[in-house]
């Protein structure tokens, strides 16, 4: 029996989903090996033979590369294979392997959902695909030097430029992209409301301290000597300060007390509480 081989044939795991990402793989599986000759990029539709078991086949290639490339359209980011393929390679990263995106038809990286906004994201023009070359080409341990392979990268470019400006029609209807007007208007709102929002608390804020000291009379069952002033219309008169109660030492029971500020210009009109129990 002949042994086998104890090297995988694969090193870079070109992931796809639909019409024209699979146009794209296809591509970047004939045009890799001529820019990088150490590539040996691993595609399910060419590298699984019939009869085999393909699952067992996919999870050996998933497991050693040293590569991801998933190519992106607008209509495939929540494919259910893609996003498979997707994380089982996000599980191999912490061995060093390479997983980036590879947008098409005008895809952006602000566009790309989680969890695939997590790999770094090369859109499909020259100089974004020239770095993502370079980073393939070190993942892989290829000896070509950078000068040498931007010159390669620069013969072969014209190749893959072609087969990137004629793709196929998608499959299913494409997700409209939201307008750059649409998404400041969000924003706008969003900042709006938590405009008011915070203005509505800031109003409040400055009873705070007076009532984390009633709170703590309550709790300690301390008296009050004196009562708060009376405005003209009848209701009580709250202080705008933001600590007007003192602490009295003594009062004529022996007990610690609290002495309450009665300066009339530390206090504003405020609706009537209910009427509290005073010591004398």
């Amino acid at each position: 029996m002949p042994e086998e081989k104890s090297e995988s044939p694969h090193n870079v795991f070109i992931s796809w989903s639909g019409n024209r990402s699979r146009h794209v793989a296809e591509a970047l599986h004939e045009w890799l090996p001529m820019v990088i000759q150490a590539a040996k990029p691993f595609l399910s539709k060419r590298d699984i033979d019939k009869g085999s078991r393909w699952h067992i086949e996919l999870a050996r290639a998933l497991e050693v590369t040293k590569v991801g490339v998933v190519c992106l359209t607008p209509e495939n980011t929540s494919a259910p294979w893609l996003l498979f393929e997707a994380g089982a390679l996000s599980k191999t990263v912490d061995r060093g392997t390479l997983v980036c995106t590879y947008l098409l038809a005008g895809f952006q990286p602000s566009d790309v959902p989680p969890p695939l906004s997590e790999f770094q994201a090369t859109k499909s023009e020259k100089d974004e695909t020239r770095q993502m070359i370079q980073s393939i080409n070190k993942a892989i341990g290829s000896p070509v030097s950078e000068h040498t392979l931007n010159k390669v990268f620069d013969a072969f470019w014209p190749m893959l430029e072609a087969k990137l400006s004629c793709l196929p029609n998608p499959e299913t209807n494409v997700p409209p992209r939201r307008k750059l007007d649409d998404m400041v208007s969000e924003l706008l709102d969003l900042g709006r409301a938590a405009a008011k929002s915070r203005e509505s608390v800031e109003v409040l804020d400055r009873y705070i301290p007076t009532l984390e000291l009633l709170m703590h009379l309550i709790e300690t069952n301390t008296p009050i000597v004196g009562s708060p002033p009376v405005a003209p219309s009848g209701g009580l008169l709250t202080s705008t300060l933001s600590s007007p109660f003192a602490l009295d030492p003594i009062n004529k029971t022996g007990e610690p007390s609290i002495k309450v500020n009665l300066s009339e210009s530390m206090w504003t009109s405020a609706p009537p509480p209910k009427p509290l129990k005073v010591n004398e």
